[in-house]
């Protein structure tokens, strides 16, 4: 069984790129929202990506939930400067890319990341 991905994408080009490369590459995928309830995830969901540009997706409360249950957590934005990097790894990213270099290089975050042999 192939890891699950949540999605936490309200941009719904975003949201259909990285999803349908995700799937192509064997992932399942999920998008959640604000309103998702963690304790619904799946064992199976090992990593999120999340548009922080959205505003309620930018919490550290839901950064810090999810890095409870031990996922791997990725951050992107249209653009990232040093403050934004460094608060989003001191709330628990493990990796912070622009939009579009993570679709370019979805398939390597996720490989790094969950540790999967290709």
């Amino acid at each position: 069984m192939m890891p699950k991905i949540l999605l936490f994408i309200k941009d719904l080009e975003l949201g259909s790129k990285l999803s349908s490369i995700c799937v192509d590459l064997g992932y399942h995928v999920e998008f959640s929202d604000e309103n998702s309830d963690p304790d619904n995830f799946t064992e199976k969901v090992e990593m999120a990506i999340i548009d922080m540009d959205e505003k309620v997706f930018s919490s550290v409360g839901l950064i810090s939930e999810l890095k409870r249950r031990g996922l791997k957590i990725v951050g992107t934005m249209r653009q990232i400067n040093n403050r934004d990097q460094s608060r989003l790894r001191s709330v628990g990213c493990d990796i912070i890319v622009t939009r579009s270099s993570l679709v370019k290089n979805i398939s390597n975050v996720a490989t790094e990341l969950l540790d999967i042999d290709q």
